[in-house]
């Protein structure tokens, strides 16, 4: 006797490589699925930009956040056959215009997740500029995620919505980790910054 699955409600946080797969396998046992993404594109850490931080080391609580530490050179550290997810396998693509190396730029690995997004049909479950604020158990097990869409409730007016369960993508790269206890850093007159903050090599030349 096969077993019946009911159908849940699922909140899925973050857009990236975790998220997608995550909402597919989701929806393919049937549940109701919603992505919720901050950003205007998926991709989560695999987005370029080139804005960095108004505080360099990260440590002022006021500063501008950015969410990315990714530079403009970055190619993977890991060669993409196993980085694929394991139905879509991650590998060279015929078209001339897209990185066929072993270990390709971000720019190909954001590619390579638009494609799984765009085989499995995701682009649909996921609503874009729109950033949670707050996840919270209520008393029947159920959770409600408060949200904020971006151009709609630029007042600061959130909105709630109830769901089954949540799963958290939403990554680890936001706030620096600064180390505390080095000898003399306080008397270095040179520039510090952290790689979180780190685009491209033209501001360090000759130094």
């Amino acid at each position: 006797m096969a077993l019946q699955l009911t159908s849940k409600k699922v909140c899925v946080i973050g857009g990236d490589a975790a998220g997608l797969v995550a909402a597919r396998e989701l929806r393919n046992e049937g549940h109701e699925v919603v992505v919720f993404e901050r950003g205007s594109q998926l991709g989560g850490v695999w987005i370029y930009s080139p804005e960095v931080e108004s505080d360099p080391l990260g440590l002022d609580p006021t500063r501008k956040i950015v969410h990315t530490s990714l530079y403009d050179s970055l190619r993977t550290n890991l060669p993409r056959e196993i980085m694929g997810f394991r139905d879509f396998p991650f590998i060279p693509s015929d078209n001339t215009n897209r990185d066929s190396r072993r270990f390709p730029s971000h720019q190909e690995v954001l590619r390579y997740l638009e494609d799984f997004a765009h085989k499995f049909d995701l682009n649909e479950l996921i609503r874009y500029q729109t950033e949670v604020s707050h996840v919270g158990l209520e008393k029947d097990g159920k959770w409600i995620v408060k949200f904020k869409r971006a151009g709609q409730d630029d007042e600061g007016n959130e909105v709630s919505e109830i769901y089954d369960a949540v799963v958290i993508c939403s990554g680890q790269y936001t706030e620096p980790q600064i180390a505390d206890n080095i000898p003399g850093i306080d008397l270095w007159p040179g520039r510090q910054i952290h790689s979180h903050n780190y685009r491209t090599p033209e501001p360090y030349k000759d130094q």
